[in-house]
């Protein structure tokens, strides 16, 4: 059930616009006003998806009590938004975002001096794709995919609780250090290693086939750089120790190669072939 009347998202790429799409497909009939000036958002309006579209930057004095806020922006864009809107909202708003990090976010909401019967959840749905903008959006793109939620628990988190699942996702209450702690090995590592092959292949004199397993490899390294830039920036801290892991393989791997060893790379493909999900498995979307 959806206790809002009304939702502001505030950005229309690939996430706001499924958030847009997957309330319509849930039968939220209240409000939906879009916060986006991409010339691709005009779509989200033409087609009914959204009621109202601004091609601006969301405001304080956009908002209405008992709202909610889903801030849909990178995460930079969202802790300015937080500084300069949060100690200025009306009663009973509720705040959200899908941020792949959580620490930043969160602090920056903690640093405002917020009226009390404004709340913060903050939000991380673990689904996505290298693809952006309100043309890559999906009704279905959070179904059954895991979606971190950032709050203490009460009426807010419970509220925001029962709009993640209306989406189709599985909300999974976490705290802001472990959840990226958790992200930085399952989806920022992932990010950075597709994106050195893919730069690694595209620097490389010798013919390159676009293989299967090429493909399924680089698929990730087309991903915008403005979408990554801020993610990678406020994680940096959590990437630097599984960044060395791999440094240390493709080391012993190399070593191996070198000295013609092939136990050592047996071993490797034994251990990874074991890997499994961990227990906050992503599900079937791509994060």
């Amino acid at each position: 059930m959806i206790q809002f009347g009304r939702v502001l998202i505030v950005g229309l790429g690939l996430i706001g616009g499924s958030w847009a799409l997957a309330l319509r497909r849930a039968g939220f009939d209240g409000e939906v006003v879009a916060f986006d000036p991409a010339p691709s958002a005009g779509e989200a309006l033409a087609s009914g998806v959204v009621d109202r579209l601004h091609d601006r930057q969301w405001q304080a004095v956009d908002t209405r009590p008992r709202d909610l806020v889903v801030l849909a922006t990178p995460v930079g864009a969202t802790v300015e938004m937080l500084a300069a809107s949060a100690g200025r909202l009306p009663d009973s708003v509720v705040v959200t975002d899908v941020g792949s990090t959580k620490r930043a976010v969160c602090a920056a909401w903690a640093d405002q001096a917020v009226p009390s019967g404004v709340h913060f959840v903050g939000g991380h749905p673990m689904a996505g794709s290298h693809e952006t903008g309100f043309g890559a959006a999906r009704a279905d793109l959070f179904d059954d995919a895991t979606y971190f939620l950032v709050a203490e628990h009460g009426p807010a988190r419970a509220a925001v609780t029962s709009v993640v699942r209306s989406l189709g996702a599985r909300a999974v209450p976490i705290d802001a250090c472990a959840h990226d702690r958790v992200v930085a090995l399952s989806s920022h590592l992932p990010q950075l290693l597709a994106t050195v092959l893919g730069a690694v292949v595209a620097d490389s004199e010798l013919p390159v086939v676009r293989a299967a397993g090429l493909a399924d490899m680089t698929r990730l390294a087309a991903s915008p750089w403005s979408v990554w830039r801020d993610t990678l920036l406020t994680n940096a801290d959590e990437l630097l120790e599984p960044i060395e892991d791999v440094i240390a393989v493709l080391g012993a791997v190399r070593r191996a190669l070198a000295n013609g060893e092939a136990e050592p790379l047996e071993r490797l493909f034994a251990s990874a072939g074991s890997c499994t999900p961990p227990a906050l498995d992503s599900g079937r979307r791509p994060g």
